[in-house]
């Protein structure tokens, strides 16, 4: 089974999705991304298959022909998202403990990324490693650091304190045609092409205590954090979309994964079905999505990639690819 983070917390697209709504996209194309309601993606705690994530930014991109929609959306977030780990962040007592709380919390939120804390005596930077089963793609990393970089301005802000933390952010994207917005917005030097993505703050502010912190409504949100994280179960959909992630290249899938929920296959059919998906469905999004993965990020031939997608041979993978994107799959990775 593939152990790479494959969840995300619903509502911190929230955010994206009135961004979206104010462009003219039409709730209906929302809401048949997720096969759910905006009223059910408003449910606290609702964690969704990362395939999803890929889906709705695919949308985005689609509807409002704008390769930087992640910066935009990121905006609206810090005005109007808020959940436990946004809370936790804001009564820390300094940055430091604020991004520890981030590190640690942060992979429940977002599946996509881990995060760490790198210290040298004169250098802190907050990394973010994508880990997940599919890739972040450039509008999800916009839309998550442009509303990172706003909640760390915030925290220093709220105690008064006159400087800006950020001093430098680091994409591991290739840079984009236009390179000028996106220093613009956040308002720092940002530089394309490295390992993995992060952001290097000021090391004094980093450490020296901000507003007074409240210890008690602190602890209350580690403890409610913590709850949430240990009793939050995993639905059909989420544990077929997992049995994807780690076994695509597995002709038995579905017999074996519904032997291994111990569930007759007509039974996993039908509650799979409640839940707006066939499992055939599923397997197809996540091939298309591992296939963009493999096709931009590695240098594997065409019939490697068809074999860990699962097709018989690659003129199956040939023909998929011409239905997702309109163009065989050599022709996709050269452009």
């Amino acid at each position: 089974m593939n152990s790479a983070p494959n969840a995300f917390y619903a509502p911190t697209l929230l955010p994206a999705i009135e961004e979206l709504l104010a462009r003219g996209v039409e709730v209906h194309a929302i809401e048949t991304v997720f096969r759910r309601s905006l009223f059910e993606l408003r449910t606290p705690f609702l964690r969704v298959p990362l395939v999803l994530s890929r889906r709705f930014w695919t949308l985005a991109l689609a509807q409002t022909h704008d390769p930087l929609i992640g910066l935009a959306a990121g905006k609206r977030f810090v005005s109007t998202a808020t959940n436990g780990l946004t809370y936790l962040f804001d009564v820390a007592a300094s940055l430091e403990s604020a991004c520890a709380w981030f590190v640690a919390y942060f992979p429940f939120f977002n599946g996509h990324f881990q995060a760490r804390i790198e210290r040298s005596e004169q250098h802190v930077s907050l990394r973010l490693h994508d880990c997940g089963s599919l890739k972040a793609s450039a509008p999800i990393t916009d839309y998550i650091l442009t509303s990172l970089l706003s909640m760390l301005r915030r925290k220093v802000a709220a105690s008064g304190v006159d400087r800006d933390p950020i001093l430098a952010v680091e994409l591991a994207h290739p840079a984009p045609a236009d390179t000028g917005t996106h220093p613009r917005t956040w308002r720092a030097p940002v530089s394309w092409g490295h390992a993995e993505h992060g952001v290097h703050l000021d090391p004094v502010l980093f450490s020296q205590p901000l507003a007074p912190g409240n210890q008690a409504l602190e602890q209350m949100l580690v403890e409610v954090l913590q709850q949430t994280r240990g009793n939050t179960r995993p639905t059909l959909l989420e544990l077929a979309s997992d049995h994807l992630a780690g076994h695509l290249a597995d002709n038995e899938r579905w017999p074996h994964f519904c032997a291994s929920q111990h569930l007759l296959e007509r039974t996993a059919a039908r509650r799979l079905k409640a839940l707006g998906w066939r499992f055939s469905e599923l397997l197809d999004e996540y091939r298309r999505y591992r296939a963009e993965d493999l096709l931009h990020g590695s240098d594997l031939e065409l019939a490697q990639i068809a074999d860990q997608l699962g097709y018989s041979d690659v003129q199956s993978f040939h023909r998929a690819c011409l239905r997702w994107f309109d163009c065989a799959p050599g022709a996709y990775r050269a452009r």
